[in-house]
């Protein structure tokens, strides 16, 4: 019952990883976006009226995609809970930072990633 509880949490945690990662893509995508908008409005030199509606829903998806990644944030924060709850211990935090016992750490590091 352990491993298939495992199996299941694992496959949650790979749909909330990239879940996390299609958000991350999706603003830097709306930031370029709306860091394009203004510059051709400039460089075609076109009254600053045209393209405001455009210039406008797009800086509003940006703040929608914030609001939504906090809102997955929030997730990740409640499904480690319930992981903990369950009684099932971490295995990395993402890509980066490994849960300490999971790696072995080099002898005499003082500072790490948190």
């Amino acid at each position: 019952m352990r491993a298939q509880r495992q199996t299941i949490a694992r496959n949650v945690a790979e749909r909330l990883f990239a879940a996390e990662a299609a958000l991350d893509i999706a603003a830097a995508r709306i930031a370029e976006l709306n860091a394009a908008l203004p510059l051709a409005r400039l460089d075609a030199r076109l009254s600053a009226a045209i393209g405001q509606d455009a210039f406008a829903s797009s800086a509003s998806a940006m703040v929608l995609v914030a609001e939504t990644r906090e809102r997955i944030v929030a997730t990740h924060a409640n499904l480690k809970r319930a992981s903990d709850d369950m009684g099932l211990a971490e295995v990395s935090y993402g890509d980066l930072l490994k849960v300490s016992g999971a790696i072995s750490e080099p002898a005499g590091q003082h500072l790490r990633a948190v």
